[in-house]
């Protein structure tokens, strides 16, 4: 049976990719590749037809995908509003505990056709 090699790093950017087909309100994605594992796909997504969240506390949604294969890894998406991210940005509203900016990979939206 051949080994399936996981790239942590490509499939976030198709992640990114398909988010981005998916939903016409996202402006920015961020892919937080640090402090997470090797299995583990972080991204922050800002999304303009989100609803403002009136708390402060941040959860990611969890899929896991290929689940007992050697493929198998995390997709963790905290979507967040752009006053939302000009917070976090500023560093006055927190990221989940154990993520952060450093690193992080900024996907720029493409340009308009």
């Amino acid at each position: 049976m051949a080994v399936v090699q996981f790239d942590r790093d490509r499939m976030a950017k198709r992640y990114v990719s398909l988010n981005r087909d998916l939903d016409p309100g996202i402006q920015r994605i961020l892919y937080l590749p640090k402090h997470a594992s090797d299995r583990e796909i972080r991204l922050l997504v800002v999304n303009e037809l989100l609803a403002e969240m009136t708390d402060d506390m941040f959860e990611p949604v969890v899929f896991r995908f290929n689940v007992g294969s050697e493929a198998e890894h995390k997709l963790l998406v905290l979507d967040v509003s752009p006053s939302q991210w000009e917070e976090i940005d500023r560093g006055t509203l927190s990221l989940p505990r154990g993520w952060t900016l450093e690193e992080a990979v900024d996907f720029a939206p493409e340009p308009a056709r």
